[in-house]
C-alpha cells in the first residue's frame, strides 16, 4: 500500500494483483501547513522559506561554520568609510540609471510618418511666427517715431499703386478679388 498524497485513487497490492480503489475526500489537502514542503497554498514568503530549508538540509552541516568572537557583536565603522560607501551606491545607482527615451507613441493605426511631418511642420509654423512678431515689433517701434510716420505712409502710397497696377493688369475672373 503506497500512499499518494492530494488524490482520490488508492492503489493496494495483494496476492491476487494490483487493485486502486476510490477514497473520496482523500484529495482534499486538510493538513497542517507547517509540515515541510507539503502546503499547496503557500505564499512567497513562506515558499522562499522552504526553499532556503530544503538548500540548507544538502549542505554538510560541517561546511557550516561561524567564528564565534565575531557573532553577536556590533560592526564598529568610523563616519567616514560609511559616507563613502554611501557616496559610492549613489554612483552606481546614477551609473545604472537609463537615459531618458523620446517618448514613444502608441497610436495604433495611425501612421507615425504622418505625425512626424506634422510635428516638423508645426515647428516651422511657430518659428515663422515668432520672426512675425519680431517684425511686427520692431515695425510698432519704428512707427512711434515721428520721422518714420511719413515713410509709412510713403509706404502706403506705394502699396496702393501697385495694387491698382494688379487690378488693372488681372483677368476678368479675378478682377472680383480685389
Amino acid at each position: 500500500l503506497r500512499f499518494r498524497p492530494f488524490e482520490d485513487v488508492c492503489g493496494i497490492g495483494h496476492t491476487k494483483g494490483i487493485s486502486s480503489i476510490v477514497i473520496p475526500g482523500s484529495g482534499e489537502p486538510n493538513l497542517d501547513s507547517m509540515e515541510y514542503n507539503t502546503n499547496p497554498y503557500q505564499d512567497t514568503k513562506q515558499r522562499r522559506e522552504a526553499e532556503v530549508r530544503s538548500l540548507l538540509e544538502k549542505l554538510n552541516p560541517n561546511m557550516i561554520a561561524l567564528d564565534p568572537s565575531v557573532v553577536a557583536t556590533v560592526e564598529a565603522s568610523n563616519e567616514h568609510t560609511r559616507l563613502e560607501r554611501l557616496r559610492e551606491q549613489q554612483d552606481e545607482d546614477e551609473e545604472k540609471k537609463p537615459e531618458q527615451k523620446k517618448q514613444k507613441s502608441k497610436k495604433r493605426g495611425r501612421s507615425k510618418i504622418q505625425t512626424q511631418q506634422r510635428r516638423k511642420e508645426r515647428a516651422v509654423i511657430e518659428e515663422n511666427i515668432k520672426k512675425l512678431r519680431e517684425s511686427r515689433k520692431d515695425d510698432d517701434d519704428d512707427n512711434n517715431n515721428d520721422d518714420d510716420v511719413d515713410r509709412s505712409n510713403h509706404t502706403n502710397v506705394v502699396r496702393d499703386k501697385e495694387n491698382n497696377a494688379l487690378k488693372d493688369n488681372a483677368p476678368v475672373a479675378l478682377k472680383r478679388f480685389f
